[in-house]
């Protein structure tokens, strides 16, 4: 099956069976093809503020990285000022995301050729990149890198990344698969269906929560909260990806490991799916998921139609006929040159 990355604009056009029925979370970034990605976070209110890491290993080829900031509401007119590894992004270096409410908002911006001159082609060992500064702390929880990679050697899957801000009421995302899921390729130890949220503002253990439905069932109800920052204005961040784990969050637990926001979907889907069907609320109106990543080792689109199954035969489509086939078209042949004697 043959590679194919695609960047999105948010708000592509679909059509109504395959687009989500919210909006303020929307497709910005989707890869098809053998890659993966990786996610990190960080928030403090100290300068440097931190580090965000990223696994890439050897071989890759950095396609995509955007890093995300993250405010707290009471930042009405602030556009962050930020240096992520010695560069400094401000002003229109960043889109914004979109706001609720309450204020609650993030804004994104791409890094990609950044991050790839400094990671090459990939390591055995882990990147740090340095978030050196943010303006104004207080009012910034903090920062979000989200990278993706091809590499020969990783399984062909899809990667979406959507973004924008939280509705109380909820938003929906819909993976639209190229074909239905057997339960022989559901067995396959190497079949992954993984969702990441970012969420900023969050404070677990109390009843600040998101909540996730995956297909209908209920995925968690704690989501959200500070472990990849602090407990406090300026630190409340947090992202599924790098140290987490994909085990079901414990929401009977306190503090920042309720849920690790890092969620494997497999036993949400069943035999013959075609779709998976996410959606995310936030009733409290305090949390801002600004930020899903999905990823599956499926052919797939997110809120837009199903891509078509590859023909892998394009390339060497050659028909061969069979010998009777070749021994009747030979004599025709020899037929028509006999003819064509006869009348100069």
């Amino acid at each position: 099956m043959k590679g194919l990355k695609t960047l999105m604009c948010a708000g592509i056009a679909a059509s109504a069976l395959s687009m989500s029925a919210n909006a303020a979370l929307d497709v910005s970034y989707q890869f098809n093809g053998k890659g993966n990605w990786s996610l990190d976070a960080v928030g403090s209110n100290s300068t440097p503020v931190g580090f965000v890491d990223a696994v890439v290993p050897l071989g890759s080829t950095v396609e995509a990285a955007f890093l995300y900031s993250s405010l707290v509401p009471s930042s009405a007119s602030t556009i962050p000022t930020v240096n992520f590894q010695g560069v400094t992004y401000s002003g229109a270096d960043w889109t914004h995301l979109g706001g609720n409410s309450v204020n609650l908002r993030a804004y994104r911006t791409d890094v990609t050729s950044q991050v790839a001159a400094l990671v090459g082609g990939g390591s055995a060992s882990p990147f740090s990149f340095a978030v050196n500064s943010e303006s104004p702390s207080t009012t910034i929880d903090g920062e979000v890198l989200a990278i993706v990679y091809s590499n020969p050697n990783e399984e062909e899957r899809t990667i979406a990344f959507l973004d924008g801000f939280s509705q109380p009421a909820g938003d929906q995302a819909v993976i639209n698969l190229a074909e239905p899921l057997t339960q022989a390729r559901l067995d396959e130890p190497d079949f992954e269906a993984t969702l990441s949220l970012g969420i900023g503002y969050g404070f677990q253990g109390d009843s600040q929560n998101s909540i996730v439905d995956v297909n209908g069932s209920n995925l968690t109800t704690c989501a959200g909260g500070q472990d990849d920052g602090g407990g406090f204005n300026g630190g409340l961040i947090t992202v599924g990806g790098l140290g987490d784990s994909t085990d079901g969050p414990d929401c009977s637990q306190t503090g920042p490991r309720q849920d690790d926001e890092l969620y494997s979907l497999n036993d949400f889907i069943a035999a013959g799916d075609d779709q998976i069907v996410i959606d995310t609320q936030n009733p409290s109106n305090n949390d801002n998921i600004f930020f899903a990543g999905i990823s599956i080792t499926a052919l797939a689109a997110v809120n837009d139609d199903a891509p078509p199954l590859p023909d892998d035969d394009n390339d060497n489509n050659v028909s061969v006929p069979e010998p009777g086939t070749l021994s009747l078209l030979g004599l025709g042949l020899l037929g028509l040159a006999r003819a064509r004697r006869k009348h100069p």
